[in-house]
C-alpha cells in the first residue's frame, strides 16, 4: 500500500476498509455486466461508487480552507486522476472500431462519442428514449461512462455545497445535507425510471449519504494526513487501527448481505429498494469505519486499487466479445476469455499509464487529452467513409464485395424502378401514401398486367419487369410496405387495391405479400369458421370477378428482428463462417408458415395459379439465406429478397409468365 506522511510526521496508509468497498463495488458491477440476468442486481456497485465519492470529496474539500486556490487545485488533481484515461478509452475503442466494426456500427461509435467527450452520456438515453437495460442488449461501447459522467457533473457543483456547508455548524450542516439528499430521492422515485436512473440530479441523493457518513464520523475522531492529495481521494488513518467486535461483525455482515443481494438478484426486489438499501447501508459502513477481513484482504483491497481502470475497461471488452461472436449473452467460455483480457489489461494499464498521470504534474494530462479531441474530431470523415461497390474488384477482393453489398441490401428501402409513377390511381382511389411503391411501364404487347401486394411486390417487380420483356401493354404495380391486400391487415390499402383492380380489369393479376402478416399466421382451429381465411376468400372471390388470371404466390422464410445482410456482413468481416443459423430447414419453413399456407391453398379460386417458389429456395430441404459461393446475401434484411435472391426464383416467374401470355389472345 502507498504509505503517506500525517500532520504529526507519522506513517499513515489508505483506509483499506474504503479500498474494499471500492472492490466489491466493482465485482458487482462486472457480475451484472457479464451475467445481467442472474446478476441483475449488481447495478448497486455504481451506487457504491457514487456513496464512496460523496464521502471523499466532503473529506477533501471540508478539511481544507474554500478558496479560489484550494477549488483549483482539486479540480486539476481530479482532471489528471480522471479525465486522461477516460478519453484514452475513447479513442481505444474508436481505433478498434476502424479495423473490427462494419461501417453502420461504426457510426454507432461516433455518435455516442459526442456524448462521451462532452461527458453527459447519462442523459444521451433520455434524448433517444432508451432505458439502461436496452442498452445493455446492443453493441454499445460507452454505455458504461453515464455513471463518470455523473460524477464529473457532481464535482461542478460540489464546492458550492461546501461553501454553504462549511459556514454551517454542525447540526445545521446535516440538516443542510438531508434536505438535498431527500429533495434527489424525492426527484428519482417520483420521475419515470428511464428518465431518472442516469440523470444527474436523482443521484445527489446518493453522494449526500456520503457527506453525511462523514459528517458523524468525524465524532470517531479517525486522524486525517494533510499530505498533498494525489488526485485519487483516498483518505488516510495511522495505527489508529481499533477493531472492535461489533462493528467489524456489521461491517461483514453488511457486506454479506449486499454480495448475496447481488448474488441471487431476487425478482421481487425493486431496484429502487435495492439501490436505497446499498446505499443506505454503504454509508453506514464508511461511518462505523471498521475493518475486518472481509474489507481488507489483499485481493478485494487490489481489485479496489484497480477499480477506475477495470471500470473503464471492462465493457467495450465485453461488447467487442460479444460483437466477435455475435452473440448479446456471452457463453461461460467466452466469459472466461473476456475476463482474462479485462484484467490483464486493467493491471498493464493501472501500473504503467494510471499511476503515471498521478505521479505527474498537469502538463502531460493536458497534452494527452488535447492529443484525443484532436484525433478523434480531425479523423471522423475517413472513419465513417464506405467504399463504393464499383471501387471494389470482386475477382480479388470478393469477401470485401460481399460485405459491401449485404449491407446495402440489408439497408435497402426505396430504389429506382424501371417504369413511370403511377398518375392516375389516386384520382378514384383516394389513397396516396407511400407512392414511392406504385408505377406503371408501357410495352408493345397486349396484355393488362397489374401487380399488388406488400413491399415484397415492390422487390419483386424489377424481376417481373425483365422476364416480361415489354410483352404487355400495361404493366403496372400498385403496393404498400406491410400490407396484404386480401386481408383486413390495411382495411385502407385493402380498399383501394380493389378499386385498382375493377378500374383495371387485369388480364394477369399477381399477389404478393410479406410473409409474416399478423392476421394470416394466426392458428386455424376450424377452417369453415376462421375468420381469416373467410376474409382471404371474400376478397379473393371480388378480385376473380374482375381478373382473368390470378397468380398467388406462397410465402417465403421470415426472419422476424433479424437481418441476415447484417449479418452475415460482421462474419465475413470477422472472419467467421456463415454460421448455420443463416440456413432455413424445410420444418423451420413450416412451423412458421403452416397456417399461412393451409389458408392458400384452401382458397377455392378457379382462376388462381398458385405460385410454388419454395421448390426453387429449397434445395434437399435446405434454403440458403446466402449464395455459398460468393456470399451475397439473398434475403437481405431478413423479410425481403435481394436481386441475387430473385434471380434463385427467375425460373418459376419465367414458366407461369409465359404460360400464361401463351394462354391470352393475341
Amino acid at each position: 500500500m502507498e504509505k503517506l506522511v500525517s500532520r504529526n510526521g507519522a506513517k499513515t496508509q489508505k483506509r483499506e476498509d474504503l479500498q474494499g468497498i471500492r472492490g466489491f463495488a466493482i465485482l458487482f458491477v462486472l457480475m451484472m455486466h457479464f451475467r445481467p440476468n442472474s446478476f441483475r442486481l449488481g447495478f448497486v456497485g455504481v451506487d457504491m461508487f457514487f456513496v464512496l465519492s460523496g464521502f471523499l470529496m466532503t473529506k477533501i474539500l471540508f478539511k481544507k480552507k474554500m478558496s479560489l486556490s484550494s477549488v483549483g487545485t482539486f479540480y486539476m488533481r481530479r482532471f489528471k486522476r480522471i479525465v486522461p484515461l477516460y478519453m484514452l478509452l475513447a479513442v481505444a475503442t474508436y481505433i478498434y472500431g476502424y479495423f473490427c466494426l462494419l461501417v453502420p456500427d461504426r457510426k454507432q461509435i461516433v455518435d455516442d462519442l459526442i456524448w462521451v467527450y462532452t461527458y453527459s452520456s447519462n442523459i444521451q438515453p433520455i434524448f433517444q428514449k432508451l432505458g439502461y437495460w436496452d442498452q445493455l442488449s446492443t453493441y454499445r461501447f460507452f454505455v458504461h461512462t453515464w455513471s463518470l459522467a455523473v460524477e464529473l457533473q457532481y464535482y461542478m457543483i460540489v464546492p458550492l455545497i461546501m461553501v454553504v456547508a462549511t459556514s454551517c455548524k454542525p447540526n445545521a450542516r446535516l440538516i443542510f445535507y438531508i434536505s438535498i439528499a431527500t429533495l434527489s430521492l424525492a426527484f428519482q422515485l417520483s420521475t419515470p425510471p428511464k428518465i431518472a436512473y442516469g440523470f444527474f440530479l436523482s443521484r445527489i441523493w446518493q453522494f449526500m449519504c456520503g457527506s453525511i457518513a462523514y459528517e458523524f464520523a468525524e465524532g470517531q475522531d479517525l486522524p486525517t494526513s494533510k499530505t498533498e492529495d494525489n488526485g485519487e481521494l483516498n483518505p488516510t488513518q495511522t495505527d489508529y487501527d481499533v477493531k472492535l467486535w461489533i462493528p467489524s461483525t456489521f461491517t461483514t455482515l453488511a457486506i454479506f448481505i449486499v454480495f448475496q443481494m447481488v448474488l441471487i438478484s431476487p425478482g421481487f426486489i425493486a431496484d429502487d429498494v435495492a439501490r436505497i438499501f446499498a446505499t443506505f447501508l454503504t454509508g453506514a459502513v464508511i461511518y462505523i469505519g471498521a475493518k475486518p477481513y472481509v474489507l481488507t484482504n489483499p485481493f478485494i483491497v487490489y481489485c479496489g486499487d484497480i477499480s477506475y481502470v477495470l471500470y473503464l475497461i471492462h465493457w467495450p471488452v465485453i461488447v467487442a466479445i460479444r460483437y466477435y461472436t455475435d452473440t448479446q449473452l456471452l457463453n461461460t467460455k467466452a466469459v472466461f476469455a473476456a475476463l482474462i483480457l479485462t484484467f490483464g489489461l486493467t493491471i498493464l494499464v493501472h501500473h504503467v499509464v494510471e499511476n503515471f498521470f498521478i505521479e505527474n504534474g498537469m502538463v502531460p494530462a493536458l497534452i494527452c487529452v488535447a492529443t484525443c479531441y484532436f484525433f478523434i474530431l480531425s479523423t471522423q470523415p475517413e472513419y465513417l467513409s464506405t467504399p463504393s461497390l464499383e471501387s471494389i474488384d470482386r475477382n480479388s477482393s470478393r469477401i470485401r464485395y460481399a460485405i459491401e453489398w449485404n449491407l446495402r441490401e440489408a439497408q435497402k428501402a426505396y430504389f429506382q424502378l424501371p417504369c413511370g409513377p403511377d398518375t392516375d390511381t389516386h384520382l378514384y382511389t383516394e389513397y396516396t401514401d407511400e407512392h414511392q411503391l406504385r408505377c406503371v411501364a408501357r410495352g408493345n404487347g397486349t396484355a393488362n398486367i397489374l401487380l399488388i401486394g406488400s413491399s415484397i411486390a415492390y422487390r419483386a417487380y424489377p424481376l417481373i419487369h425483365d422476364i416480361l420483356k415489354g410483352r404487355y401493354s400495361k404493366f403496372r404495380l400498385y403496393s404498400k410496405s406491410s400490407c396484404a391486400p386480401l386481408s383486413s391487415w390495411c382495411e385502407q390499402f385493402t380498399s383501394a387495391t380493389k378499386k385498382v383492380v375493377e378500374h383495371e380489369k387485369p388480364d394477369i393479376l399477381i399477389n404478393i405479400h410479406q410473409s409474416l402478416d399478423p392476421l394470416l399466421t394466426v392458428p386455424i382451429k376450424d377452417l369453415k369458421t376462421d375468420l381469416i381465411f373467410n376474409i382471404l376468400q371474400s376478397n379473393i372471390d371480388f378480385l376473380s370477378n374482375f381478373s382473368k388470371h390470378i397468380v398467388m404466390e406462397m410465402p417465403y422464410y421470415n426472419y422476424q428482428g433479424f437481418r441476415t445482410g447484417v449479418v452475415l456482413a460482421k462474419r465475413l468481416q470477422q472472419g467467421l463462417p456463415p454460421g448455420k443459423d443463416l440456413v432455413v430447414t424445410w420444418e423451420q419453413y413450416m412451423n412458421q408458415m403452416r397456417h399461412h399456407i393451409q389458408r392458400i391453398r384452401s382458397l377455392k379460386c378457379k382462376k388462381c395459379i398458385i405460385s410454388e417458389i419454395n421448390e426453387a429456395l429449397f434445395q434437399n430441404g435446405l434454403f440458403y439465406t446466402y449464395d455459398p459461393e460468393t456470399f451475397l446475401v439473398r434475403l437481405g434484411d431478413g423479410a425481403h429478397m435481394t436481386p441475387v435472391g430473385l434471380e434463385v426464383l427467375r425460373p418459376v416467374y419465367t414458366k407461369i409468365l409465359n404460360e400464361l401470355l401463351a394462354s391470352l389472345p393475341n
